[in-house]
Formats: C-alpha cells, structure tokens, sequence
C-alpha cells in the first residue's frame, strides 16, 4: 500500500530532484529554508532524524509582510488557534498557496489522535555567518494519545495575540512520513536563512 497518492508522490519526487541539482550546484536561492525532525523516545533517546528543504511559503506569509509595512489590523483566515509556531498534520495533499490551514491538522491534546503542543515554540536569536543570517523556530510536541500518530505534514502559524495577522504561512509535506509511538516526541525545527 502507498504512503501517498500517486500525485503527491510526483510532487515530492519534482521536489527531490529540484533539491539534489541545487544542492550539487549550490545554487540556492536568497531565502532558504529547511526543515528538521527529530524524534525521541519516552526515555529521550533519539530514535530517528530527518532533514529537508521547506517549499512552501504560502499567501499569509506575504498578507504578513504587507501587513507589518502598512501597520494594518489585516487578519488572515485559517488560523487554528491552539499552537502559534509550528502544527503537524496527517495531510498528504500537495501545498497551494492559497492554503489557510494545514489539510489534516493534529489537534492540542491528549485524546485519539491528538498530540500535546508547547505554550509557545522556542526562537533563537539571529545568527550572522559571512553573508548569511538565520534564525530557528522550534517546538516539541508530545504523543500522549495512547497510539502511534503519523506526521505527514508540518506548517509555521503566526497568532495568539498578534497585532497584525494570524494564520498559516508555510505549508510543507514531508519527503516520507514519521510515525511518533505513544509517549514519544517530535521536535520540529524550522531554519530559515537570507543570504546578502
């Protein structure tokens, strides 16, 4: 049985392979950003790693742009409300960039299905190297549902009081999707970086 649907399959592999000649190349744009997953088990032990290119600002992400230059009150729509940072998801249908939520989200919680978000993901500070700066977005969620949970998707939600906009803003699907067992966590971190 697939993981995916044949058409989400094509995407990730058109995705992989953009990813691979840039890589050789070291043709990259001048926003990058990637993706890492890391998973622990109840005892903290590190039981998988997974690192990939993010893809998918969506609108939001430029209504938030708009919105901090105009210092407007522009409220985007989708925004789930229980977790500002990151959210997961066991979506698997490609991103658009009309996306206002991610297509299958885990709710905050401890019941079937569910997983317990962070009050507020971790930010670092701005890191300058040569002409690179980058700054990291980071939570752990935490599988206390009683069942493996599978992530397939992950996204980057602004809310919770912001002042300008609330809502999705990048909407990625990962290469391959990873099962958290019960009692285990999933830390997902966001790095993002513009070259000079």
């Amino acid at each position: 049985m697939l993981k995916y649907p044949i058409s989400t399959i094509l995407y990730l592999a058109k995705l992989s392979i953009k990813d691979k000649i840039q890589d050789v190349l070291k043709l990259h744009n001048n926003i990058n950003v990637y993706i890492t997953i890391v998973i622990k088990d109840k005892n903290g032990n590190i039981i998988k790693r997974h690192k990939q290119h993010s893809h998918s600002f969506v609108s939001n992400f430029l209504n938030g742009l708009i919105c901090v230059w105009n210092r407007s009150s522009l409220l985007a729509t989708g925004y789930l409300g229980y977790s500002t940072g990151l959210q997961i998801g066991t979506g698997t249908t490609p991103p658009s960039p009309s996306d206002t939520a991610l297509a299958d989200p885990i709710s905050n919680g401890t019941g079937p299905g569910e997983m317990v978000y962070p009050t507020a993901p971790t930010f670092s500070s701005v890191a300058i190297n040569g002409q690179t700066s980058s700054f990291t977005i980071r939570s752990i969620i935490t599988n206390n549902s009683g069942a493996p949970i599978t992530v397939s998707e992950v996204g980057l939600v602004t809310g919770g009081g912001a002042s300008c906009m609330e809502g999705l803003i990048t909407h990625d699907l990962l290469s391959s999707p990873i099962t958290v067992s019960n009692l285990s966590e999933i830390q997902i971190t966001y790095t993002i970086s513009v070259t000079t």
